[in-house]
């Protein structure tokens, strides 16, 4: 089954932490990446910050176009920072992989994929 690994944090924590706890981070992001290359397709993103984000908001009339806003603007201290996917057997052998990048400054969603296109679509079960 495919699952994801939701990952928040502060906006601009990274920048904000000593180059020795970056050096670890990305090192643990480099290992996690190896051993998911290892086991076969997988997908990531670092997100960019939300200052460079849009959110498009549908109107109900249809003749109208689409609201485009700054944001989004979230009533929250966490943002939505990246994320990977990849296919595990079962929730605790994802467990442990996102618990390759764990740190006291994040916090990491581990939530099951109900489908897929795209580079990991061969993967999906039908």
């Amino acid at each position: 089954m495919l699952y994801s690994f939701l990952i928040y944090s502060a906006e601009g924590i990274h920048g904000r932490l000593s180059p020795e706890e970056q050096k670890l981070a990305f090192k643990r992001h480099r290992l996690l990446q190896e051993k998911l290359d290892e086991r076969g397709t997988f997908a990531s993103a670092r997100l960019m910050p939300v200052s460079n984000a849009v959110t498009l908001k549908p109107t109900v009339d249809q003749d109208q176009k689409t609201l485009v806003t700054d944001g989004p603007f979230a009533d929250t201290k966490e943002q939505f920072v990246g994320f990977y996917v990849a296919e595990f057997s079962n929730l605790d052998e994802a467990i442990n992989m996102a618990d390759m990048i764990s740190t006291p400054y994040h916090s990491i969603e581990v939530r099951p994929v109900s489908w897929s296109r795209g580079m990991l679509s061969n993967l999906k079960d039908d």
